[in-house]
């Protein structure tokens, strides 16, 4: 005999798996210490910019950015350092070294720029 289950346990059940699902997900994300790095061009005008961890091999992204984009960049800190961006425009180049990034725990690390001589590099580890 096959015993029937309710429109409650069924949801109970995919609530459930729900919840462990993301817990599982959660755990992979701090466990891999794999953290966020937010690259955001606030200014009117493109830049040219590239941002590299002082630690040698542990991050590096150069490209353009258009007024307004924002690019997503997973990296992973093998080392505590900090977060070096270097900027160039008709002014020269600029540097602007920031943030303090620690490794095994997940960190988001924002670097936003509203023209080259006004870049903010910042650090924080995620809970």
């Amino acid at each position: 005999m096959k015993a029937k289950l309710s429109g409650g346990w069924r949801l109970l059940i995919a609530i459930t798996g729900a919840v462990v699902l993301l817990g599982l997900l959660s755990a992979g994300v701090v466990l891999s210490g794999r953290s966020l790095v937010i690259i955001d061009n606030r200014g009117e005008t493109a830049l040219t910019l590239e941002v590299v961890s002082t630690v040698p091999g542990d991050f590096s992204w150069q490209g353009d950015l258009s007024a307004g984009q924002r690019v997503f960049r997973l990296a992973k800190f093998n080392a505590s350092g900090a977060v070096r961006a270097v900027c160039e425009d008709d002014g020269g180049i600029h540097r602007t070294t920031g943030g303090y990034v620690t490794p095994g725990w997940p960190h988001r690390v924002d670097v936003v720029a509203a023209g080259c001589d006004a870049v903010r590099i910042s650090a924080e580890q995620l809970p």
